[in-house]
């Protein structure tokens, strides 16, 4: 292939990652969905264009993790880094106040009228949702009840996946990382401090890298908005539109979890950066659905990853090895996405 095959994509990768905020709306908010039709075949999903943005995403992983192991030998800023970085308590606190005033909001959402499980789609009519929803909320106020926002964000996930399926919850692992960080809260000893981040974090990119597979094998749920409003498109067609945005947030997700240097806190704040503009696009629906998620990546910036990180560090092996090493995983959780979704998807549905 061409130098000039690989590196137009990569152009259009990297200015997709500045400019696609509102590839992270959720479509389920948005628009119709149904979870009965089968994804696109494997086939259909690997075409020409496809390969080209892999191949360049490859390049781009590659070049990204040489740097950023680069960042991390050289130890740069990192004593000025550890001067502003929050404590846990602080953190604990960003996350009890995002959990207040995502359940109170959709407490409210529901007591009006328009009760949903956890997030839009989820449509209920059960009484209790919004009463169970305040109470989360209240548990919020106070560090020693945290525990019981865990209890009440496992509940209401297991009666929304009895209702609408564990397929469909699978778009919402990062409540799951939610749920064990509070119920662990108790837990005071070094390793359950470190388990509880490391869960929600790994919860977090788990959602987001279903996200951009579900870009891929259902495009057709975009295309009526991206019809309503063509100027999501930033003038490319809606296949490649599709295309781009699903590796965009596989990249910058992959990125943001696997980065060892200061510079995971950059991508993450990027990532946070692209959710806040997405909410002057689609309003305060998408500002309530994604305030828990802006809260992590506000924490990954913050507070910072945990010490779990270091066992992708290979410290005796040179920058090259490392980048080698680092872009192998990155194919094969690429490779693993697409196992995951097709192997779930029949599994639950027989095709």
């Amino acid at each position: 292939m061409r130098l000039g095959g690989i590196c137009g994509p990569i152009v259009v990768l990297l200015a997709g990652s500045v400019a696609s905020g509102q590839a992270h709306a959720h479509v389920k908010w948005f628009a119709d969905y149904d979870l009965n039709e089968p994804p696109l075949p494997l086939g259909d999903v690997l075409t020409g264009e496809f390969v080209r943005f892999f191949l360049a995403s490859v390049l781009l992983i590659y070049a990204f993790f040489w740097f950023d192991r680069y960042v991390l030998r050289k130890r740069f800023l990192e004593d000025i880094l550890r001067r502003y970085t929050l404590s846990e308590p602080a953190a604990f606190l960003i996350l009890r106040a995002a959990a207040l005033v995502f359940f109170a909001a959709v407490s409210a959402y529901g007591l009006s009228g328009q009760a949903f499980f956890l997030t839009p789609e989820l449509k209920t009519e059960q009484w209790w949702v919004p009463w169970v929803q305040l109470g989360i909320a209240m548990c919020a106020l106070h560090r020693r009840t945290a525990a019981f926002i865990g209890v009440g964000v496992a509940s209401l996930y297991i009666a929304a996946a009895s209702r609408y399926g564990i397929f469909h919850l699978l778009d919402y692992l990062i409540l799951v990382g939610v749920a064990y960080y509070f119920l662990a809260a108790p837990l005071a000893r070094p390793g359950w401090l470190m388990s509880r981040y490391v869960v929600l974090y790994a919860a977090t990119g788990l959602t987001l890298l279903w996200a951009s597979a579900e870009k891929w094998l259902y495009p057709s749920w975009t295309y009526p908005l991206l019809a309503r409003d063509p100027g999501l498109l930033m003038g490319l067609e809606p296949d490649t539109y599709m295309v781009l945005a699903g590796f965009v947030e596989f990249n910058v997700t992959f990125m943001a979890l696997s980065s060892a240097s200061l510079l995971s806190r950059g991508v993450a704040l990027g990532l946070a950066s692209v959710f806040l503009l997405a909410i002057f696009k689609f309003g305060l629906i998408d500002a309530v659905g994604h305030l828990l998620i802006m809260a992590i990546l506000l924490v990954l910036v913050l507070y910072g990853p945990t010490k779990g990180r270091n066992f992708l560090v290979l410290k005796h092996k040179s920058l090259w090895t490392e980048a080698y090493f680092m872009t192998g995983l990155y194919v094969l959780a690429f490779v693993m996405a697409f196992i995951a979704y097709y192997g779930i998807r029949f599994l639950v549905y027989g095709d």
